[in-house]
């Protein structure tokens, strides 16, 4: 098991070194769809400010990341249905546009708990078009394995500093310096549209004679993209509330920040060992030895609450979530090359995102945060049945 994780780890990097066409592209496309998604992945700092500098209770906090991203995921749904010859590049704009003016008014306005509610619906329908813009973008190339890979290790990236910077430097950041350092990305992933006119590989014949509703309704569609949702829903609820549990647990500031950080640079290998690993062992295995990884972590975190335990946890549950989604993104940008199930599944997600913090917020009462964790292995669990389901139908439809 030892030369496994071994491999695992150097492996990936040998691979990277080589050329990888499109890179500059999907570097490109990668950033623009990770920062239309920050609030999930800058969810428990997110959350800890609002509750410390914007005077919210932990459900408020936590419902308020919901509805956002609920937001988000109808509006990507949407446009994965209706993206057919729209231009990808003037919509993107658009919404990074009205992004940037919403995160600039939320600096202002996070004490005013209505309006503030009200204005992140807006950011969260304006990223979600984006989102969906940017993440079907990729499917569209022949290597999209490596554009995928790319995208969730440029999430985990973006995550880890969030999650380090945030915590140690919260009373002299803020809310106004948290939404507007992401007004500031927002503008940065606007430049970058200019990517989105470039030219690709048209996708083959096949995948143009279906609407794109027709081609989501498909048995094996429907069960990766719910897959895709409980799993994500199964991350975000332990996610919530671990750097609250850190806190209860007289971890320091510095050492939760610390180790947040390096679970998330863990993503890192984790998603691009689909470079090495391709599909070699198949759908089911790599997702079961992610999903058990997890199960194994947030087991771990149940039976102790010392630093040690909080830190390695942390790390396998920041491996085992960026190894999963390349997997899964890369199935659903194989049943549809046009990118329109991976756009509603990655839309679809967020529907996941979004309820995991919000059915957390329910289950942890007071300071029992450890709920959130047993809520999230019965989510694994889950979600691991619908994989193996989905592995067995696969073989048939594809």
């Amino acid at each position: 098991m030892g030369k496994f994780f071994l491999w695992m780890a150097i492996e990936p990097k040998r691979k990277i070194v080589h050329k990888i066409p499109n890179l500059r592209i999907f570097l490109a496309l990668s950033f623009i769809a990770v920062i239309t998604i920050y609030p999930v992945l800058a969810l428990p700092v997110m959350i800890g400010i609002l509750m410390d500098h914007a005077g919210m209770s932990s459900f408020s906090a936590g419902w308020l990341t919901s509805i956002g991203t609920l937001a988000t995921a109808s509006a990507g749904l949407l446009m994965s249905i209706k993206m057919d010859n729209k231009n990808l590049q003037k919509i993107s704009r658009f919404g990074l546009i009205i992004a940037i003016a919403i995160d600039l008014l939320s600096a202002f306005t996070a004490g005013a708990t209505i309006i503030f509610f009200f204005i992140r619906i807006i950011w969260g329908i304006a990223m979600g078009v984006t989102h969906a813009a940017s993440i079907s973008s990729i499917a569209h190339y022949d290597n999209y394995k490596h554009g995928y890979g790319i995208y969730v290790g440029l999430q985990f990236i973006v995550s880890g500093i969030a999650l380090y910077i945030v915590p140690v430097y919260s009373d002299l950041i803020g809310v106004t310096g948290f939404f507007i350092g992401f007004a500031v990305l927002d503008f940065f992933a606007l430049l970058l549209t200019k990517f989105l006119t470039l030219e690709y590989n048209q996708p083959s014949r096949e995948y143009k004679t279906k609407s794109g509703l027709g081609v989501i309704i498909t048995v094996p569609a429907i069960l990766a993209i719910i897959g895709f949702a409980l799993f994500e829903a199964a991350n975000t609820a332990q996610f919530s509330y671990i750097e609250r549990f850190g806190v209860i647990s007289n971890i320091t500031e510095h050492q939760i920040g610390l180790a947040l950080l390096v679970g998330s640079l863990l993503g890192i290998p984790g998603a691009l060992s689909i470079f090495v690993i391709g599909d070699k062992f198949g759908l089911v295995k790599p997702l079961t030895f992610g999903f058990l990884l997890a199960i194994s972590a947030l087991t771990m975190i149940l039976l102790s609450n010392n630093y040690t335990t909080y830190f390695i946890t942390s790390c396998l549950l920041g491996f085992s979530w960026s190894f999963c989604m390349p997997f899964i993104e890369s199935l659903l940008a194989r049943i549809d090359r046009k990118g329109r199930v991976v756009a509603a599944g990655s839309s679809i997600s967020f529907f996941g995102s979004a309820l995991g913090p919000g059915m957390a917020a329910i289950v942890v009462s007071g300071d029992q945060y450890r709920n959130s964790f047993v809520l999230s292995i019965c989510l694994f669990l889950v979600t691991l049945l619908i994989f193996i389901i989905l592995g067995k139908k696969m073989k048939k439809a594809l």
